[in-house]
């Protein structure tokens, strides 16, 4: 027959080995914020900037408004996680040549989302 003191003993252990094991094996959670690299092609000069600079200004300002709210909420292995816009832009001076530099440009440095305006 197996004391009592034993029996106390091996549950304590068990239960070690289980703690251990959840802490080795659960995913890791995230050490700062999660930064999401997008690109905005804005059309701040050329031939129709007067009317093309108001909605350029408004997306770009719109974008930053989101980020200093604390940016916006995703949903990762059933659990809600907080990131953030990380924000390139350039002037495509209304050119389809300089909208396809800025393209790449943004698509070569990771950009997940590239908007136009």
């Amino acid at each position: 027959m197996v004391s009592k003191k034993k029996k106390n003993t091996l549950a304590v252990g068990v239960a070690g080995l289980i703690c251990m094991a959840v802490i080795l094996f659960s995913p890791p959670a995230f050490s700062k914020a999660v930064e999401v690299p997008i690109g905005l092609n804005l059309e701040l000069t050329g031939g129709l900037a007067a009317t093309t600079i108001p909605v350029s200004d408004g997306l770009l300002d719109y974008i930053k408004y989101i980020n200093d709210e604390g940016g916006f909420e995703y949903e990762y292995s059933g659990k809600m996680h907080q990131a953030k816009y990380d924000i390139m832009w350039a002037d495509n001076g209304f050119t389809v040549a300089r909208s396809l530099t800025n393209v790449r440009r943004f698509a070569q440095k990771g950009a997940k989302l590239i908007l136009t305006a």
